[in-house]
């Protein structure tokens, strides 16, 4: 090895694949109805009742696949959140965040379990943020049959 200091060359661009992928019968069942027709739809297992949310499959539990559908919300309980002063890229989009922004789990109403659905909140002041609060879901006026079809939640 050399005691020579290199340089290192810094060239930052951001990579893009442009690609489709199937969602399944499941995800794209969820996804339509969110873009469609502004629901929420969990699944609940037929062995063990547990609710799904998103919808899977396949129960979590019991592993055995899971077809009935239930709506749910909009309406829900807070029962955790993040309040986040760093500015990460959205995992859909790439864009970072504008810092601070809050997530929160979501209790949706007719949820039975502890099955929450994690998304953004529209409040970031601390003061005004606790568990158990209530929430509702505001959908995009344009939804394209993605999980950004809920903008975000809201305190009422």
């Amino acid at each position: 090895m050399s005691d020579v200091k290199q340089n290192l060359i810094v060239l930052p661009q951001i990579l893009s694949i442009p690609m489709r992928f199937a969602t399944g019968p499941v995800m794209g069942y969820f996804l339509q109805e969110l873009r469609d027709h502004q629901r929420i739809m969990a699944n609940r297992c037929h062995v063990c009742g547990r609710f799904q949310l998103p919808p899977r499959e396949v129960c979590a539990i019991c592993r055995v696949p899971v077809t009935e559908f239930v709506e749910v919300g909009p309406e829900g309980v807070i029962q955790s959140y993040d309040l986040v002063y760093y500015a990460s890229p959205d995992p859909l989009t790439g864009q970072a965040r504008q810092a601070p922004y809050t997530t929160c789990n979501v209790l949706l109403d007719g949820v039975q379990g502890d099955d929450t659905l994690w998304h953004l909140l529209n409040e970031t002041d601390p003061k005004k943020i606790k568990r158990g609060l209530r929430v509702r879901a505001v959908f995009n006026e344009h939804r394209t049959g993605s999980m950004h079809d809920i903008k975000y939640f809201e305190l009422i």
